[in-house]
C-alpha cells in the first residue's frame, strides 16, 4: 500500500506540470476512483526536467525537517550514462537551479525541452515549504501555464511516503515513478533487503566545491537468482554530504542494469536567495491537489 501512495504522489506532482508544459495535451496517469489512463510511452513520457525538479525537492523534505539559517543557491547537474550490449552509449544531462532560503524553503527550477521552433523556453519550478508542509509547482514561459499546483502533505503521511520510498524496490525503467525514484540504488535495488549482502563504509573527509564533505560508500551484492539473474552482480552508491550546509554535494551510483548516475552541486552561493523566487509569478492562480494518501489505510489523520 505504501508503494501505491508514492506512485499516486508522483503522479499528482508531475501530471499538472506536464499538462501545462505541452498546452492542451494531457499526461495520462492513474488516480484512485478514475478510469485507467493510457500507459506512458517514450513519445509522451514526462520531460526529464520535470522528474529532476520534483526529485530535487521532495527527498529533502523527509528526515531532515527544516534546515534554517543556512541558505544557499547552486546548480545541480545529473548525468546518466548507460552502455548497451551492442556498445551504444546513451548519455543524458539535466541541470536544476537549486536554492534554499533562511527559512528552510527549497526551490528547484529546470528548463523543459523545446517541442517546437518557438524560441521561448519553458521552465518548471517546484518549491517545498517545510513549515506548512506544502509543495507548490508551476511552469513559466508557456502561454498555457497560468496556474500553480499546491500539494499538502501532513507530517505523518509525509513520513509514511518517505519510508515507503526508502524501503521499496525501484519501479521498472520507463515508468512514471522511475524518474522520481532517487533513493541511492545500492540501498533499494532488490525486493529482498538482505543485510548480509549490503556493506557500508565511511570514506575519508574530502573537499568538493570548496566545501568539506563526509562520504559513505554502500555496496550491495545481488545474489544469482534474486531477480532472475544467472550470476551475482554488484550495485554501488557513493554519497558526499556537507555537514555545514546539510545537503548532498555529490552522489554517484553504478548499477549494471541501468548504468551510472552522477549528481553534483556546483556554483554554490551562500547568500540568501531572493524571496520572490519562492512564490508563483504574479497573476498565477493556485489550485489545491487532492490528498494523495487519504485513501491509504496505513496513513493516520
Amino acid at each position: 500500500m505504501r508503494m501505491k501512495s508514492w506512485t499516486i504522489l508522483a503522479a499528482l506532482c508531475v501530471a499538472p506540470i506536464a499538462s501545462a508544459q505541452s498546452g492542451p495535451e494531457k499526461l495520462a496517469v492513474d488516480l484512485p476512483g478514475q478510469p485507467a489512463a493510457s500507459p506512458v510511452s517514450i513519445a509522451n513520457s514526462p520531460d526529464p526536467a520535470i522528474g529532476a525538479v520534483v526529485s530535487a525537492v521532495m527527498p529533502k523534505s523527509g528526515g531532515l525537517g527544516a534546515v534554517k539559517g543556512v541558505p544557499f543557491s547552486a546548480t545541480q547537474t545529473t548525468v546518466r550514462e548507460q552502455t548497451l550490449a551492442d556498445g551504444t552509449v546513451i548519455k543524458s544531462t539535466v541541470e536544476v537551479q537549486l536554492a534554499r532560503d533562511s527559512d528552510g524553503r527549497i526551490r528547484a527550477e529546470s528548463t523543459l525541452k523545446q517541442k517546437s521552433t518557438d524560441a521561448t523556453q519553458s521552465h518548471v519550478v517546484a518549491v517545498w515549504n517545510p513549515t506548512d508542509r506544502t509543495e507548490i509547482s508551476w511552469v513559466t514561459g508557456n502561454p498555457h501555464a497560468s496556474f500553480a499546483n499546491v500539494l499538502h502533505l501532513p507530517e505523518l503521511q509525509l513520513n509514511g511516503m518517505m519510508g515507503a520510498l526508502a524501503s521499496a524496490p525501484p519501479p521498472p525503467p520507463g515508468s512514471l515513478s522511475h524518474s522520481l525514484h532517487t533513493v541511492p540504488v545500492a540501498q533499494s535495488s532488490v525486493p529482498s533487503r538482505d543485510a548480509a549482502s549490503i556493506h557500508t563504509e565511511t570514506l575519508s573527509t574530502d573537499t568538493i566545491a570548496s566545501l568539506e564533505v563526509t562520504g559513505t560508500r554502500t555496496t550491495q551484492v545481488v545474489p544469482a537468482g534474486t531477480i532472475g539473474n544467472d550470476r551475482d552482480f554488484t550495485v554501488t552508491s557513493e554519497t558526499w554530504v556537507s555537514p555545514e550546509l546539510k545537503v548532498t554535494v555529490r552522489q554517484l551510483t553504478s548499477d549494471p542494469r541501468t548504468g551510472t548516475v552522477t549528481t553534483e552541486l556546483t556554483n554554490i552561493d551562500r547568500s540568501d536567495p531572493d524571496p520572490a523566487l519562492f512564490k508563483p509569478p504574479a497573476g498565477y492562480k493556485t489550485m489545491d491537489l487532492p490528498n494523495p494518501l487519504a485513501a491509504d489505510s496505513g496513513a493516520k489523520r
